[in-house]
């Protein structure tokens, strides 16, 4: 039903700030296992945002490169595959919990979204505060998830600047139609 809200008015559109973790990690001589759990904390988002020297905006579309998918490109095709063959495969993402939830209500991000196979770290680590739930179905509030941004990280850097415009609409799938008070047809 959100989703459908999100298609009839012109998708997710706004002001995209990029925090870069896999950058300022590396700048701080840490070693992320990217393809493990691991947790990024608000502590380090807020000192990434700091080291960009970032300040966000009511309603800013929040996206962090840990740089998950390039690890997973470089992969062997069997090791690739015995990954996927996990389940659930362990991944970075953001720390599911209740100062990680506050962090983003307070920060008034209209959206989030990673380049992580879920926006916080898998396996889920806390029963009472899965992101999807509360975002997504609590909030409404759209989470994207595996997005490449390796180029834009890339030019984000070389521009030393971290803010940018996004626009996304989702599939519209056809087969399924709902009008707004979740009717189905």
């Amino acid at each position: 039903m959100i989703c459908i809200v999100w298609v009839q008015n012109g998708g997710v559109v706004g002001r995209g700030v990029l925090l870069d973790y896999a950058a300022w990690a590396k700048s701080q001589g840490l070693s992320h296992a990217l393809r493990s759990t691991t947790e990024i904390t608000v502590r380090e988002l807020d000192a990434i945002a700091a080291s960009q020297n970032v300040t966000f905006q009511p309603g800013d579309i929040l996206f962090i490169h840990s740089g998950f998918v390039k690890s997973l490109e470089r992969l062997p095709e069997e090791e690739a595959s015995a990954y996927a063959a996990t389940n659930p495969p362990p991944a970075i993402g953001v720390k599911s919990s209740e100062e990680s939830l506050r962090w983003i209500w307070e920060k008034e991000f209209a959206a989030v979204a990673g380049d992580m196979p879920a926006f916080e770290a898998l396996p889920f680590q806390s029963t009472t505060h899965w992101m999807h739930e509360w975002l997504l179905a609590g909030w409404g509030m759209p989470i994207g998830e595996l997005f490449d941004l390796e180029k834009l990280a890339g030019e984000c850097a070389r521009l030393k600047k971290w803010t940018f415009f996004f626009s996304s609409v989702p599939l519209n799938v056809s087969y399924f139609s709902y009008d707004i008070q979740g009717d189905d047809h």
